[in-house]
């Protein structure tokens, strides 16, 4: 059991609460710790989580570690504050945002402290299949990305993971034009009506030592289907165009499809979730969180989750604040 305290009553604290709520055996929320009185009085009466009216309050809850949601701007004090109080922190991202508030962060992180950064998007489902054939070497040595499917540090981090560039920052070209569609939902669901709204497309080119990357993306493509993502990854020996990838064996081409292994469908009885991804006869991805009825965006946080428990364990780090930096200066564009 992992038990973790949480800070902030967004949009995104509440992922937390639904992961919890829908693996229970895995995770259990000590409690979380609301300074809006609205949002306390909101979460009170929608979850079964104790509320705490201040932070010395919800360290008294116990917990291994406290996930911080608060907003952007917030996010880096935040952290120092509970570091500083001895406390484990698994923060969102983004750490920074300016290059002036990144580098006065900097200065104050210090070695004994205990955190982590909550950045999902390399947990994927399917992210974690690509990064399985990447790892095969069919496709040879990566030496392109063409990412359109998360913004600024998010991609710029996804980036890093497919190339494998370490800490390197990259030489930067971008701009962008306006994107004019009918929007057809957001972060509170489908709306009843679709809205004409006027987008910011934004394209750059990022060039690395001896690799490179194109990011493409418009923020409305999260809630969209009318802007569709896309992931190109390619090597010396082959390419990965969104579920389908192409490499060589001696000079014959072969192809395969990732297959998404749904239980639920037809007339399974089993529940509804995502069992594995496989492709060109192998498992190139397992759900850890069997049975349970996550979106891959949720299986993502979730594997946060119990990375850091075994970063507390272990220290073993999956995504340092100096991760994080690199990706926000990267993004910073």
């Amino acid at each position: 059991m992992i038990n973790f305290g949480i800070i902030g009553a967004g949009w995104r604290s509440e992922f937390y609460l639904r992961i919890a709520s829908l693996v229970p055996e895995k995770f259990n929320i000590t409690g979380i710790y609301i300074r809006n009185k609205l949002k306390k009085a909101e979460f009170k009466n929608k979850y079964n989580v104790k509320i705490c009216n201040n932070l010395d309050e919800l360290i008294k809850t116990k917990p291994e570690f406290v996930v911080s949601c608060v907003n952007k701007d917030g996010i880096c004090d935040m952290i120092c504050e509970l570091c500083n109080k001895g406390i484990a922190v698994l923060s969102e991202t983004p750490i920074g945002t300016t290059p002036m508030q990144i580098e006065d962060f900097k200065k104050k992180i210090k070695p004994e402290w205990t955190v982590q950064v909550a950045e999902q998007f390399h947990f994927q489902p399917r992210n974690q299949a690509i990064k399985a054939i990447i790892d095969s070497g069919n496709l040879g040595e990566i030496n392109q990305v063409q990412l359109s499917c998360c913004h600024d540090y998010h991609a710029a981090s996804l980036i890093r993971f497919f190339l494998d560039v370490k800490d390197e920052i990259p030489k930067i070209t971008s701009f962008s034009f306006p994107d004019k569609l009918n929007v057809m939902g957001g972060r509170n669901g489908t709306f009843e009506k679709a809205e004409e709204r006027l987008s910011q497309q934004k394209i750059a080119v990022l060039e690395y030592k001896n690799k490179s990357a194109i990011y493409d993306f418009t923020s409305e493509q999260y809630f969209s289907d009318i802007r569709h993502s896309r992931i190109i990854i390619r090597g010396t020996n082959g390419e990965i165009i969104n579920n389908t990838c192409t490499y060589l064996d001696g000079v014959t081409p072969v192809t395969f499809d990732l297959k998404r292994n749904f239980c639920g469908k037809n007339e399974s009885l089993d529940g509804l979730y995502l069992d594995s991804i496989t492709g060109n006869g192998k498992i190139l991805y397992k759900n850890p969180f069997y049975k349970a009825r996550l979106t891959d965006e949720e299986i993502a946080i979730a594997t946060c989750l119990l990375k850091m428990k075994d970063y507390l364990l272990t220290g073993t780090q999956f995504y340092s604040l100096y991760d994080a930096i690199t990706d926000v200066k990267t993004s910073l564009f």
